[in-house]
């Protein structure tokens, strides 16, 4: 049946039906009953239709006397009977107009947000858990935490100085148990089609790069904690495959905990880049130089005894990385990733001062000592320090510690592979 013929016939019925409701005398010259009947005989009308009309005009007050031919009798307002189907098909036909016509206009939907609120993205967790730290009591008790030195204002290591204090030391003896919480929030905004912006900011107990767990109650008195800025950058596509990241961003490179932290962040540039041969084979790259370590604008020295000071060259250190590889993935069930890549850091070996009197408190080469550090790693003093010549065996000697040798890692070949899986019915 053609609906869009059936429509106009099934108004004009409808509005046949109104008329002879509303004028008794043309109801009384056409019997609308057999009217429904014929309607519902030529499928215009269900059967369960025309039985509701029927029952709607029999229950329905008698119609008022005709009115007389002079006009409308005073204080009398004639008003037609439109059947509820007509209605309802015009309140839906009045609700697809103006849904269309706020669709062209561009007007809010229900459940829609505006075109920028769509470009906006939020990301974060919270996670919390108990820690235990468990040490064996054989361990040696005396191994000193030179992080917490060089962080700090160096250490005295001539032990015959008056008033002598012993270097800080780990604990390596005593277990630890503590509760965790890392929380984390993140937004990222697509200004263009190629260019995005991400901002990042976590909890932590202070700025190490490679944690952001907060240990509760680490500040006492239940203190407030401190949040970081764990990433600001921006992201640009220039062309399809090809990314540059300016800020701090995510480790770039695809390497493993044994090179990186999972939780590192870099500052700098990068730029990666990937290309397919076919469906199965796609080679991939990333390149970038990362600053470390900036030196402070007023590095110098401060000459406490003789009121002096003067500036120092800066010690900036950087990394710069390049790293090539490839992803083959045959069949679904087998795919093979490898990597290689060479990380060159500059600077961050300690150097040697000149001459330091005793009583300075900056020498020229403080700043090549490591900022942050774990384990692992030789050390040495950097200071070349002057003793006191009226008690040179009491002289205090405050030496900070620097890494003995520069640091060149060659990335031995990553490898990953996915293979088919045994199981058993």
């Amino acid at each position: 049946m053609n609906l869009f013929r059936l429509k106009p016939t099934l108004l004009a019925c409808c509005a046949g039906l109104s008329l002879m409701a509303a004028n008794p005398v043309l109801a009384g010259e056409v019997d609308s009953t057999r009217l429904l009947e014929l309607m519902v005989a030529k499928g215009l009308v269900t059967r369960e239709e025309a039985d509701g009309l029927i029952a709607e005009a029999s229950s329905r007050p008698a119609a008022l006397p005709p009115v007389p031919a002079g006009g409308v009798a005073d204080g009398v307002q004639t008003i037609p009977y439109i059947p509820q189907v007509v209605r309802d098909q015009l309140k839906q036909e009045l609700r697809t107009e103006l849904g269309a016509q706020a669709q062209a206009e561009g007007w809010s939907a229900p459940g829609q947000t505006p075109d920028w609120t769509r470009r906006i993205t939020l990301s974060g967790d919270v996670r919390v858990r108990g820690e235990g730290l468990f040490m064996d009591k054989a361990n040696s008790d005396i191994f000193e935490d030179f992080g917490a030195i060089n962080a700090g204002g160096g250490q005295n290591i001539n032990d015959r100085t008056p008033g002598y204090i012993a270097p800080p030391y780990l604990n390596t003896l005593e277990d630890r148990q503590r509760a965790r919480i890392r929380a984390r929030l993140g937004v990222n905004v697509q200004i263009d089609d190629w260019i995005s912006a991400e901002l990042r900011i976590a909890t932590g107990n202070d700025s190490s790069p490679v944690s952001t767990n907060q240990t509760l109650g680490g500040n006492g008195e239940f203190g407030k904690y401190a949040l970081w800025l764990d990433r600001a950058a921006i992201h640009l596509t220039p062309v399809e495959d090809v990314s540059l990241s300016f800020g701090r961003f995510a480790n770039p490179f695809w390497t493993s905990e044994l090179l990186f932290d999972e939780d590192l962040n870099f500052d700098g540039v990068a730029v990666s880049a990937s290309h397919g041969f076919g469906e199965t084979l796609k080679v991939f790259g990333t390149a970038g130089a990362f600053p470390i370590f900036n030196t402070s604008l007023n590095y110098g020295t401060r000459n406490a005894a003789v009121g002096q000071g003067r500036s120092f060259k800066s010690q900036d250190k950087y990394m710069g990385a390049v790293q090539l590889g490839f992803d083959y993935h045959p069949m679904d069930r087998l795919q093979v990733k490898a990597a290689a890549g060479y990380f060159y850091f500059d600077g961050v070996e300690g150097e040697v001062s000149s001459p330091c009197y005793w009583y300075e408190q900056t020498c020229d080469t403080d700043a090549t000592r490591p900022a942050f550090q774990q384990f692992g790693n030789t050390l040495f003093p950097i200071r070349s320090v002057i003793a006191d010549p009226n008690d040179p065996v009491g002289s205090p000697e405050v030496q900070y510690f620097g890494l003995a040798a520069a640091t060149r890692a060659l990335s031995s070949p990553r490898f990953w592979t996915k293979s088919p899986s045994k199981r058993t019915v």
